[in-house]
């Protein structure tokens, strides 16, 4: 059995979409699991209208506390053997489960990933699957070569049930990256394929949508991973350090170049000291990034020209 937790909040205009791709895949044997986080809207009706209508969905209904918080209420309740995350103003493709689940039982993986893409009518593609051991995967998603958030993935509950692992609560941003860099360190091996299975949407005024304070939710989160491989995996933490938690710097000035005033940039940039996050980047592999921060080392006016110029196709 695969459980699929849906963290459900005010989201009556999107949760029928969202619950009917999971219901309608290729793959029968699911448990639904949506948690209904304090919605004041019409969520919670919809879903208990899901419930009486498939018996696979169960419905958690509790007091509001976040994203994190609501999926580590599905998590409490899992019971297949592997588990994977859908948000309820997303969906997912028909074959989701069906070729994730083949790609972990194809390499005896641990963990399966896949890419998103932006609208259900984009191209799903066809590609091969990787197979990487944990050390691979970490530097792969270090180096950019794996890029995901914890939708689009799908892992062994035990993984999960064995370590201990919850998502961080009280935080707004990078909770989901925070559980997927510690999946990607228990995962002996991890299934990576390029076709797109998962699809999301922008949705106007959620988190991801602004620029707040709350963003250091992300750098705070970083830090806190710096720890977790200094004390778990050291010869892999002075690599995250370098490259891991200065590129989360360098995303964040990135979304503050374009979403704040010059004057509110500046200040936030002065404040962080991201001139010295810049200097790491430089020898980045990814050419967009190091080449910015190069800039950025030169002039942080200079680097968000660059961020503008190029924002619509890295911002979030």
């Amino acid at each position: 059995m695969v459980s699929i937790i849906v963290p459900v909040y005010n989201s009556e205009s999107t949760i029928d979409r969202c619950v009917r791709s999971i219901a309608d895949q290729d793959y029968s044997d699911l448990q639904i699991i949506l948690v209904n986080d304090g919605s004041t809207d019409k969520s919670l009706e919809k879903c208990l209208s899901w419930k009486y209508i498939d018996s696979r969905i169960l419905v958690v209904d509790k007091e509001n506390g976040g994203v994190s918080s609501a999926r580590n209420k599905g998590l409490d309740v899992v019971t297949g053997e592997y588990v994977g995350f859908v948000d309820a103003d997303d969906m997912i493709m028909p074959t989701f489960v069906s070729k994730l689940l083949s790609m972990i039982k194809e390499g005896n993986a641990d963990m399966a990933i896949c890419k998103s893409k932006k609208k259900e009518t984009d191209e799903t593609g066809i590609s091969d699957t990787v197979f990487y051991n944990d050390k691979e995967t970490l530097n792969n998603i270090l180096y950019g070569k794996i890029s995901t958030g914890v939708c689009g993935l799908l892992v062994k509950s035990q993984i999960i049930k064995s370590n201990g692992l919850r998502f961080a609560e009280g935080y707004k941003y990078s909770e989901d990256l925070h559980m997927v860099w510690r999946l990607a360190h228990y995962s002996k091996i991890t299934a990576f394929s390029r076709e797109r299975h998962y699809v999301y949407f922008d949705t106007s005024g959620s988190a991801m949508a602004t620029f707040n304070k709350a963003r250091r939710d992300s750098l705070k989160l970083f830090d806190d991973l710096y720890t977790f491989f200094l004390n778990n995996r050291p010869d892999f933490a002075k690599k995250f350090e370098k490259y891991g938690v200065a590129k989360n710097y360098w995303s964040y000035a990135w979304q503050a170049a374009c979403k704040l005033e010059k004057d509110k940039y500046i200040e936030e940039i002065k404040e962080l000291k991201m001139r010295k996050y810049f200097a790491r980047l430089i020898t980045y592999p990814k050419a967009t990034v190091s080449l910015s921060s190069l800039a950025g080392v030169i002039s942080v006016l200079l680097f968000r020209r660059i961020a503008i110029m190029f924002g619509k196709k890295y911002l979030h």
